[in-house]
This record gives structure tokens, sequence and C-alpha cells, in this order.
């Protein structure tokens, strides 16, 4: 039924929509966008979403929610350089749960969370400099 689908948003309920904007905006440096919430939905609370350069978009809500039900999020390195990206962030005070390793495709791969604890992921292809 969805072979034919392709990804369009990834959902997160966060605790701080401010904290989060900060982390997704300026520790990883992606264009956030702050939509204004609806009364009655959502409490009517902004909410954020990021469009990524496939088409995905990254969309958060300030609500409750068990946080590590949320799927995992991989960033694709395509230009490589896995080991200044993952050594960029640590110096930002960012958790790093899995250190550069080896990745079933023969890439490599680390695991990182964001200040809500949700693990986020980076890949590297294996034709791709360190």
């Amino acid at each position: 039924m969805l072979k034919q689908t392709g990804l369009g948003a990834i959902v997160f309920y966060v605790a701080d929509i401010d904290r989060t904007e900060g982390f997704y905006g300026e520790t990883l440096g992606l264009e956030i966008t702050r939509m204004p919430g609806e009364p009655g939905e959502a409490g009517g609370a902004d909410w954020l979403m990021a469009e990524l350069a496939n088409g995905v978009s990254l969309v958060f809500f300030q609500m409750e929610g068990k946080r590590g039900d949320s799927p995992v999020i991989v960033f694709d390195l395509g230009e490589g350089g896995i080991d200044a990206v993952v050594e960029g962030l640590a110096s930002k005070g960012v958790t790093i749960v899995t250190p550069v390793s080896h990745a079933p495709d023969g890439g490599l791969t680390a695991d990182f969370t964001d200040p809500d604890g949700h693990v986020l992921s980076l890949h590297q292809g294996a034709d791709k400099a360190r």
C-alpha cells in the first residue's frame, strides 16, 4: 500500500519549543519556520517546521508526549566529513550516544540526542571521505 510513497514529515512532541528552535536552527543549522498556533489546536501554541532538501519536513509541537517514541531521523552526509560533524556537535554540548562507527552498508554512522532525548543519527556513505 505504501510502496510508492515517500516520507513527507516527521513529527516530534517537545517539552520546550524555544529550546527546540535553538537546537535545530542554531546548533544543527536547519532553516526553521515558526508557525502560529491555531486556537484550540495543541493549546494554540506556536509550532515549528523545517523543510529538508529532499522534501521531508520536520515538525515540532510543544505538548506532552513520551520521549523516545518518535522515529529516529537519519541525516545523510552526502559530502562526507562525519568525524568533523560529530566533533562540532560535541563541542556545542550535544550528547553523542554512539560515536562514529561502521554502518551495516559499509558506510559510517553516529548517533546523538536533541534536548528532549530524541535520538538522531548521521550517516556517511562508504564512498565519501571522512
